[in-house]
């Protein structure tokens, strides 16, 4: 039954692929993409650290992180990931996406935040290999603290050996990791304004994004 579902779901993809395992702490998978959109753009990803993703809104950023994660998740269930190329090493992959704040059990978004990478230091902390992907780490704080607090949890997920994928809309983030001792990569999305509006390509490309569009 397993066989017949993960050769169903193959034939359902555009493009898939038999990943191969790593010996070491990386991810690289080639024409990545979300196989939950209809006409998906390819991206690359290779990483032997972790990268911190940057992009205006709307960009792609959250779907390429997510597009990572399912990957990664799918080639440990079911042997198969939605790229042309997949090759790494067998995390436990843990996300923080999404994250919802829980008005009947008393609990902010500040506080779900906290909890949510608190469960993924403590995986890291027991020595587990760890792909962390963190959308947004701790937007429900003031600039200041979130600004500190990211910089010093993401400082300390690269020093314990965990991989990381984070976006981030905080340019002072990727500037302190990318140009720090934890050797972040800087990654980023942009798009194109035009008087009709704006247009986007969903590529992703090397460095950290110095232009917003929410104003505009």
């Amino acid at each position: 039954d397993v066989a017949v579902c993960a050769a169903s779901f193959r034939r359902s993809l555009p493009l898939f692929c038999v990943p191969e395992y790593s010996g070491h702490r990386e991810l690289e998978l080639r024409d990545l993409y979300n196989p939950l959109i209809d006409e998906p753009v390819y991206n690359d990803l290779s990483l032997k650290t972790g990268c911190i993703i940057t992009g205006s809104n709307a960009s792609g950023k959250s779907t390429f992180i997510k597009a990572a994660a399912i990957s990664a998740v799918l080639a440990a269930s079911v042997h198969t990931c939605a790229a042309s190329r997949a090759r790494l090493y067998p995390f436990d992959v843990y996300t923080s996406i999404a994250i919802r704040d829980n008005l009947l059990a008393g609990e902010s978004y500040f506080i779900k935040e906290i909890r949510s990478m608190e469960r993924i230091i403590r995986k890291v902390d027991e020595g587990r290999p760890v792909l962390a992907v963190i959308d947004e780490i701790l937007r429900g704080t003031n600039t200041k603290e979130r600004i500190a607090a990211s910089t010093a949890v993401l400082q300390y997920l690269r020093e314990k050996g965990c991989l990381v994928i984070a976006a981030t809309h905080d340019l002072e983030i990727a500037e302190n990791l990318v140009s720090g001792p934890a050797g972040y990569e800087g990654l980023y999305f942009c798009e194109e304004a035009y008087e009709q509006g704006l247009a986007f390509e969903y590529r992703i490309h090397p460095g950290i994004c110095r232009q917003t569009n929410a104003v505009r």
